[in-house]
């Protein structure tokens, strides 16, 4: 018998919902000598059987399931799971008509794989373990990856700061044939050069992928401003489908590099705007410039629930000064890519944006992340990404 994690008492758990993650607060008793990166099986006080999973005493999760059934974690249960993840993608290119060519293949705890992260930029592979127990399986799974794939390249940028939670270095490195940047990509009908070693998460914001193209539509005709644009995805986007002018804002020296490098490959003509969107937009509000289309994309302001507090009044601030920005019946894009933000939170600050500024926000569309990232209904944590396209209605 697997060693067993025994749930305590007078707690409703999460797992027995459905949710996959136990945390240290709610083991009354370990039976068996597990150690960390071993796995596990969870019952509750009465031996009822709720899953296999991977263990870790480091982290507050203790306890990731990987499976409903007694199911040990070997390359014959990897591969399934690869099939599994590989075919549902599969599916999505289907109805697109046509593959990605960059693309979230695994993606963690929604294709049963915690910790695991594998992102395709055209014949190059990204991974990233962020758990201890898939780390020690890394090598098993760039097999698998490279016998199914038989990319030119498998990397590893398990720089992400998770991986300390999890007793984990930081590191870079290829680990299977050969990598030279830039790795050529297209995204929103825009060819992107990409350096894989550097950027946001795997090198490229692959979860936003959907929303260039749909915030796109909107810009015909119109001034748009582009806060946190990153390597200016969502302007370039604008641009090309006919916005007749884009200012693209970000504090990172490299990412506007990339932006200016794209845009030059396709003739498009944004201004570059390197600074702390926080500095510049009341420089633009004191000089009562306007916009037609102002599109708010921050990085997260909060990875824990104790810090919500602080990130909606960030988020506050940078909305009320984002529509004061916006002429009346313009289009305001809003993202916020916390988990732990949800709905009903962010649907109230906008409420109060609306009421402090005296005027009327209407839903013209919802946004999530792209549908490569899929989201569980029974883990909340898989539906991060909520954005809002929003008219400010003049009356």
């Amino acid at each position: 018998m697997k060693p067993t994690l025994y749930l305590n008492t007078g707690v409703r758990h999460r797992i027995f919902s459905g949710h996959p993650w136990v945390f240290k607060s709610e083991v009354g008793r370990i039976v068996g000598d597990p150690k960390d990166g071993d796995t596990v099986e969870v019952r509750n006080t009465k031996g009822k059987f709720f899953g296999s999973g991977i263990y870790n005493s480091q982290s507050q999760i203790i306890f990731r399931r990987y499976s409903h059934q007694t199911q040990d974690l070997d390359a014959r249960f990897l591969e399934a799971q690869v099939d599994a993840a590989l075919a549902w993608r599969a599916n999505l290119d289907k109805s697109a008509g046509k593959p990605a060519s960059a693309q979230r293949l695994i993606w963690s705890e929604s294709d049963h794989l915690p910790g695991v992260i594998v992102d395709r930029y055209a014949d190059v592979l990204v991974i990233q373990t962020l758990t201890l127990a898939m780390s020690r399986l890394e090598p098993v799974l760039v097999e698998i990856l490279a016998r199914k794939l038989k990319p030119a390249a498998i990397i590893s940028r398990n720089d992400a700061p998770v991986r300390k939670l999890e007793g984990l270095p930081q590191e870079k490195k290829v680990l299977f044939g050969e990598y030279k940047s830039p790795t050529e990509v297209e995204v929103a009908g825009l060819r992107f050069s990409l350096d894989l070693w550097l950027g946001q998460k795997t090198g490229f914001y692959l979860d936003q992928v959907d929303n260039y193209a749909k915030v796109a539509r909107y810009a015909k005709g119109c001034r748009v401003l582009d806060c946190f644009t990153n390597q200016g995805a969502f302007a370039l986007a604008a641009r090309a489908a006919g916005a007749v002018s884009c200012r693209a804002l970000d504090q990172s020296d490299e990412a506007i590099v990339r932006g200016r490098h794209t845009a030059q490959r396709h003739g498009l003509d944004i201004e570059w705007v390197i600074g702390n969107v926080f500095d510049l937009l009341p420089v633009y509000e004191r000089e009562r410039q306007q916009f037609d289309l102002v599109i708010l994309d921050p990085p997260s302001f909060t990875k824990t629930k104790g810090q919500v507090d602080s990130a909606l009044r960030g988020y506050k601030e940078l909305h009320l000064r984002g529509l004061r920005l916006l002429r009346p019946g313009g289009m305001l894009a809003s993202f916020c890519c916390s988990h732990h933000v949800g709905e009903p939170e962010w649907q109230e600050l906008l409420s109060d944006i609306a009421g402090e500024l005296n005027l009327s926000l209407r839903l013209v569309e919802r946004m999530t992340q792209s549908r490569d990232h899929p989201i569980l209904t029974e883990v909340p944590e898989t539906e991060y990404l909520r954005g809002y396209l929003l008219e400010k209605v003049a009356t």
